[in-house]
């Protein structure tokens, strides 16, 4: 028998994740309160409900994925939120990224009624949630997780556990903040290259060769192993950043991203590691937060 699972939040992430659990063999029972999304989620196979406690009701699973905290405690906590009807023992999966704060009040909720609530945000956006290969970041009970694995899978291309309530969306805040940076960045020295004469196109098809889309790869592990044996150093690349703030001058464009960067490799060698490779800017930032050597 197919298991049962209650999606709530039918929208372009919703609807994406929702109809492959349809493709893949679950019984899925929507709700959305837009009436246009729950005739869409009908047409591909769901069974749409007026409310979250009825879309609930019988569920093995719950999953949801809404915009922001109130969104989700109204379709939890509401008159007609699915805790009101969910059956002890269930497990919710939601996939939003809440704060993490609201999202523990609504597992410490949901704890009380006998149902486990984890935060599985996603990292991707709606083409992934379309081709069921979002990665999942998690925090809640394991076992639990791993249970309804199946749920998540349907969607996904991978699943990764971070600890207890709270710890999926950390992770999907440091992801994202990664993210916006990477993004301001890519926008900031597009910019001024562009502006300095150099076709955007070709700017690209170089940065997709060379070192930038494998930083993370080559670089993230020895920066937390703190190897900081010097491949380039901080003071090379604060020489560069020298030569690039006169290059963003000579040409009339703002880089507020390359400054700020510029600013945190002064400060990593104010602190000695001028000689020492890049990676040790990462002292900068933990001195900052106030770290011990125990905690780093």
């Amino acid at each position: 028998m197919a298991k049962v699972v209650a999606f709530l939040g039918l929208g372009n992430m919703g609807s994406g994740m929702s109809e492959n659990l349809v493709k893949a063999g679950f019984e899925v029972r929507g709700f959305d309160p837009v009436p246009a999304a729950r005739e869409r989620a009908a047409s591909a196979g769901l069974t749409v409900f007026e409310t979250a406690a009825e879309a609930a009701t019988g569920a093995e699973v719950i999953c949801s994925s809404v915009p922001e905290v109130e969104h989700a405690r109204e379709a939890y906590l509401g008159e007609t939120g699915a805790l009101t009807t969910a059956r002890e023992g269930a497990v919710c999966f939601d996939l939003s990224t809440l704060t993490v704060e609201g999202s523990q009040e609504l597992a410490a909720e949901a704890e009380k009624q006998g149902v486990r609530f984890l935060d599985t945000p996603v990292s991707g956006s709606v083409p992934h949630a379309k081709a069921g290969t979002l990665a999942i970041m998690a925090g809640g009970d394991e076992a639990s997780l791993e249970a309804h694995r199946d749920v998540l899978e349907a969607f996904s291309a991978s699943i990764h556990y971070f600890g207890p309530n709270g710890a999926g969306l950390q992770m999907k805040l440091v992801t994202n903040h990664i993210f916006a940076i990477h993004i301001s960045a890519i926008a900031e020295a597009l910019t001024m290259g562009t502006k300095g004469g150099l076709d955007p196109e070709h700017m690209v098809e170089f940065l997709k060769a060379s070192v930038i889309p494998k930083i993370l790869e080559y670089k993230a592990s020895p920066m937390i192993a703190k190897d900081y044996s010097p491949t380039f150093t901080v003071n090379l690349m604060l020489k560069d950043l020298r030569i690039i703030a006169a290059m963003a001058d000579g040409v009339g464009t703002p880089i507020p991203l390359g400054t700020m960067a510029r600013q945190v490799y002064m400060g990593a060698a104010a602190l000695g590691h001028g000689d020492a490779d890049q990676n040790a800017i990462l002292e900068f930032f933990e001195k900052g937060a106030g770290m011990t050597q125990r905690e780093a």
